[in-house]
């Protein structure tokens, strides 16, 4: 099992959270800014076209850039209030209990891939039984959670989402899901998901993607065909080195999950992923995908996002530079590592100006 990195005394993240990957939903589009109006629009005035006015995107980004900085605080805010003042509906649901918790194919496809002999032959033999579908190289399906626990998951969340407490999106493409380090299903939970399972099975599926998982982020996804919802997703990668992707519950027709190919390499034909419940689609982070839209009803899916701090501490997967580490607090830990005695001061002495010198 991969050391886990979230439990460290310090946490990182490159600083390029605070500068790229900005979405604005009304152009669709993906932008980077460092808090200078006339440099953006210097750089993206023209590509804006006519299809939206530029003060309007840039109150976008500069509303989202507040959050950013913000962030780390206001999540740790939220746990504690959490913590004091939400009345779990199914405790158990934040403890795993594999029998009941992990489909029966997820449990024997860890086994089998835990055994001695050859990783490959053990691969084949998955597949031929219908254990491990191979949609392309590097993207797998399979099932992984029951039936049951989906069920108990999904009002929990739903329980959750009635209390009234505060949340936030997990982020500027997702706005109506939920982090689920900050309702406390990390230890119980997901910990041992990633470490002792989904571990076990990047190493042998993604082994170029992965060198050990030690820290991970677990959000959820809800897809509505209604008005105000989020139909679909557009095209990006993941701040990971290997993805989980389940879908939990739900109802709805279209949705499919469309993949591309690594970001670093030429295109592949597209694969559609279409996924009952309980099941999930295994790909590397870099690997291009977007959601489809969904026609009618919604869609639920859990997502984890595995970072192997032995990959990404070389270059950062979101801006593909040397990752440059700004101290953070465990809640927006982005799996990077480094050596204790170089570690600058906590996150609450640095300030904005700091991180651009």
């Amino acid at each position: 099992m991969a050391a886990q990195s979230t439990n460290s005394s310090y946490s990182y993240m490159c600083e390029c959270r605070l500068t790229h990957n900005y979405f604005v939903h009304s152009v669709g589009m993906h932008f980077e800014y460092r808090g200078d109006d006339n440099a953006f629009a210097q750089r993206y005035a023209s590509a804006l076209g006519a299809r939206v006015t530029l003060e309007a995107v840039l109150v976008e980004l500069r509303k989202q850039r507040e959050e950013r900085l913000q962030a780390a605080d206001a999540s740790l805010q939220r746990v504690l209030r959490i913590e004091k003042e939400y009345t779990r509906l199914h405790p158990e649901v934040y403890s795993l209990q594999p029998e009941a918790f992990l489909h029966e194919g997820f449990r024997e496809i860890v086994e089998t891939l835990k055994s001695k002999g050859s990783p490959a032959i053990r691969i084949m033999e998955l597949k031929s039984k219908g254990r491990l579908q191979e949609l392309r190289p590097g993207l797998w399906s399979f099932p992984v959670l029951s039936d049951k626990f989906c069920a108990l998951l999904e009002a929990e969340l739903a329980h959750f989402r009635a209390s009234g407490l505060p949340f936030t999106a997990p982020n500027s493409m997702n706005r109506h899901g939920l982090i689920l380090a900050e309702l406390g299903f990390y230890e119980g939970l997901l910990d041992p998901l990633v470490y002792q399972y989904v571990d076990v099975i990047a190493g042998r599926l993604l082994s170029a993607h992965t060198d050990g998982l030690d820290s991970y982020r677990g959000f959820t996804v809800l897809y509505d065909a209604a008005a105000d919802g989020d139909r679909d997703l557009a095209l990006h990668y993941d701040n990971a080195e290997v993805t989980l992707n389940i879908n939990i519950g739900g109802e709805w027709e279209g949705g499919q999950v469309a993949f591309y190919g690594l970001a670093t390499e030429d295109e592949l034909p597209v694969v559609e992923v279409a996924l009952q419940r309980g099941h999930g689609v295994l790909h590397a982070g870099l690997d291009m995908h977007k959601a489809l839209p969904i026609t009618s009803g919604t869609r639920h899916n859990l997502i984890l996002w595995c970072r192997s701090s032995c990959i990404r501490n070389d270059l950062c997967p979101m801006c593909f530079k040397q990752p440059r580490l700004v101290p953070t607090n465990r809640y927006h830990h982005e799996g990077f590592t480094m050596s204790m005695q170089d570690c600058p001061p906590p996150a609450a002495s640095i300030n904005d100006d700091d991180l651009y010198d």
